[in-house]
């Protein structure tokens, strides 16, 4: 049987024979998309490594090194600029696009040719990795079958950030920070409701690259001992490099797109050629600096590189290639070639401590990794992923104090330098508003005690309907919790006591037509909290409790409550 007739016969049928059960579906996808993210991952470092070893583009360049690394990176530049605009960068933003503007629709023409122009480019010798890439491909992989088994809007979404996870897992072998990455960066929620599916999908495959390529770390573990706290003095103050060498890359990418467009006036295969140009000539400086980077950064984790001199010319000019590289908007990721700039930065810092404290012996490979770590949180802004992320690779638990204590100090000071990561300020430059992690976070830092009323009219359960629609006639409310004895036992809305009126029910207690199945909301609550239950339960109002005794009534919310806590005044119906 052939792979089609498999696929339609067997494969379909099971996906569907229960169209009803999205679920179903949803789950089975997760596992095939998990896969088929292992075999993208493996498929394009294979099919680039192939052509960087064919093309000679991975050492100083000669005659048919020029000639097959500028025919790769023209025709890559070509599909981008001319025909398939979405598939330029890493990849990233165009999810998140995808993601927050168009209900995570990806198309699969697109998808196909972000494989295509990504193997070129990455071919060609330019300062760019695949990582950004394979994600950004599983991600499109993950929305195409999301459509063509008509899922959801939101599990489509759910099936984009899905293969993100897979494709960065299988790409860089760290099935957990593939997870955190994606919620922290991609879905913008740690406490995403999706956190199950990605980490069966980063699992699987994880586990599909295991089988294809084997389970070693990306990088070999360090002989690493922190024998005394003063130690991290020195690794505080690489978080300190990291934190203004970072914002400075970024700012350095964004100087250049926007110098590039003054420049050359729109056209942007011009801008990726002449970029070739100079990566050329930067091959006959410092060959180490072509490519991602990964060779180079395996020497620096075996301190090998100890000349102050060197790593300072590896440091610069890998800075400047891969500004000029992901400047250009030819399609590659900035992972491992931002590793790398973060290994030659600790590197650097390591060489720089010997020659000023001697006496003192210093592992530069530890230093190469805790730079490698907080380079990487100044760029991206994904601090958990880049403490998770650097122990993975390596598999040595030993550097994680001083990686966290570098990485705290880069991520906070960085932040003040410069808003935003290298994704977002990217988007921003071209006129794309991402969502922040603000967007996502301010409902969630207030509380409903911030926008509640407190000490809110209520009615005594002992009134009767009659003596309720007295007390209330001058009321703006539109419902009212009834209190008996000081406790909670019901909620009636004003038509509900009208409609009681009207059929002459005056001398029946108000608690006869009182709800008694309280939806309720307690003060420490999110104000997003609020909103869900408001929505949920089609409801005006929520009474807010206490935790210690949920009959106690401590005030009431309303949606014009949250609007109004954020200075805002809802017109017409009071609430």
């Amino acid at each position: 049987m052939r792979l089609s007739e498999f696929w339609n016969n067997k494969v379909l049928k099971f996906l569907l024979r229960d169209a009803v059960n999205e679920e179903r579906t949803y789950f089975a996808l997760t596992l095939i998309v998990g896969m088929i993210a292992a075999l993208v991952a493996v498929g394009l470092h294979k099919a680039t490594h192939f052509l960087v070893e064919f093309f000679g583009t991975n050492d100083t360049f000669d005659l048919r090194a020029f000639a097959w690394g500028g025919l790769a990176v023209f025709t890559s530049g070509y599909l981008t600029t001319r025909h398939f605009p979405g598939t330029g960068g890493s990849g990233i933003p165009g999810v998140r696009v995808a993601l927050a503007v168009f209900h995570g629709k990806i198309t699969i023409l697109q998808t196909f040719m972000k494989i295509i122009t990504s193997v070129l480019s990455l071919s060609s010798g330019f300062s760019m990795g695949r990582e950004g890439p394979t994600a950004a491909i599983a991600a499109g992989i993950g929305s195409y079958f999301g459509q063509i088994f008509h899922l959801s809007k939101r599990k489509v979404k759910a099936l984009v950030a899905i293969g993100a996870a897979g494709g960065i897992s299988a790409a860089f072998n760290t099935p957990i920070a593939a997870v955190v990455f994606t919620l922290e960066e991609i879905v913008g929620d740690l406490n995403a409701k999706v956190l199950g599916n990605i980490v069966i999908s980063s699992v699987i495959a994880s586990i599909g690259a295991h089988m294809l390529m084997g389970n070693n770390p990306t990088f070999e573990a360090l002989k690493f001992t922190l024998n005394h706290p003063i130690e991290l003095i020195p690794f505080a103050l690489v978080g300190l490099a990291s934190a203004i060498m970072g914002p400075l890359w970024t700012k350095s990418v964004l100087w250049t797109r926007n110098f590039n467009m003054k420049i050359f006036k729109g056209h942007r295969l011009s801008i990726i050629m002449v970029t070739f140009l100079i990566i050329a000539i930067i091959s006959y400086l410092r060959p180490e600096v072509l490519g991602s980077g990964h060779d180079t950064i395996e020497v620096a984790l075996q301190s090998l590189f100890k000349d102050w001199r060197f790593l300072l010319s590896l440091l610069l000019l890998k800075f400047v290639a891969t500004t000029l590289c992901y400047g250009s908007g030819v399609s590659g990721g900035l992972f491992l070639p931002t590793l790398l700039m973060g290994a030659t930065l600790g590197s650097l810092c390591g060489t720089f401590f010997e020659i000023f404290i001697p006496g003192q012996s210093f592992n530069i490979a530890a230093f190469a990794l805790v730079g490698m770590g907080s380079y990487f949180v100044s760029v991206i802004r994904a601090p958990f992923t880049s403490i998770i992320m650097v122990f993975e690779m390596t598999r040595d638990y030993q550097v994680i104090l001083p990686l966290m204590l570098a990485n705290i100090i880069s991520y906070y000071i960085s932040s003040k330098l410069h808003d935003g990561s290298i994704y977002e300020s990217i988007s921003e430059q071209d006129g794309v508003h991402l969502p922040t992690k603000e967007d996502n976070e301010i409902l969630e830092s207030l509380i409903v005690e911030d926008a509640m009323v407190q000490s809110p009219f209520s009615i005594n359960a002992k009134l009767t309907i009659g003596e309720a629609h007295q007390l209330i006639r001058n009321e703006p409310y539109s419902g009212f919790p009834i209190l008996k004895n000081g406790l909670l036992v019901g909620v009636v809305a004003k038509s509900e006591i009208s409609q009681a009126i009207a059929k002459d029910l005056n001398e029946q207690l108000i608690t006869t037509i009182a709800e008694k199945k309280i939806i309720s909301i307690y003060p420490d609550q999110s104000l997003m909290v609020a909103f869900h239950k408001l929505d949920r339960f089609h409801v005006s109002r929520l009474p807010v409790v206490s935790r210690i005794n949920d009959k106690k009534l401590i005030g009431i919310i309303t949606a014009e409550n949250i609007v109004s806590r954020f200075g805002y005044h809802v017109t017409g119906k009071d609430d």
